[in-house]
């Protein structure tokens, strides 16, 4: 299994690479921009896309909407301190999933790996319709 983390915070991304490979046993790339996101992806391939809303050039729904746009299939979650009104737009355009990036990093990334976890074992009660879903598709961490 391998993840790809896309976020412009370069200690975000060296955090989050940190506690996913050590803490989690999850093999991480990381990438700070989109475009460098969509060049991985033509090099390799990855099981899960972690990334980031609030980024230069190109947002974290613009980029999911460019992967799905290019068939690549690859489970997506939102991982954003942009608030709850972008989830129905993030499952809206092929997110699998969405969290909310808080403070307290134990806890934010205890929860990104179960998801990760989850979607890797074939979990596919983290894709809620975007016209119904339910607060515990998004988690608040």
């Amino acid at each position: 299994m391998k993840v790809l983390i896309v976020d412009d915070d370069p200690s975000f991304l060296e955090l989050s690479k940190t506690f996913l490979e050590v803490f989690h046993d999850i093999p991480s790339d990381t990438v700070d921009s989109a475009r460098e996101a969509l060049n991985m992806l033509e090099k390799d391939s990855y099981d899960v896309i972690v990334s980031d809303y609030d980024m230069p050039v190109m947002n974290g729904i613009t980029f999911l909407k460019t992967i799905r746009d290019k068939r690549i299939n690859v489970p997506f979650i939102l991982f954003t301190g942009v608030g709850e009104e972008l989830m129905h737009q993030a499952i809206k355009n092929g997110a699998d999933s969405f969290i909310l990036k808080n403070n307290d990093p134990k806890t934010q990334y205890l929860e990104l790996s179960k998801r990760i976890w989850k979607i890797v074992n074939g979990d596919t009660n983290l894709n809620p319709n975007p016209n119904t879903a339910i607060p515990e598709y998004i988690h608040k961490t």
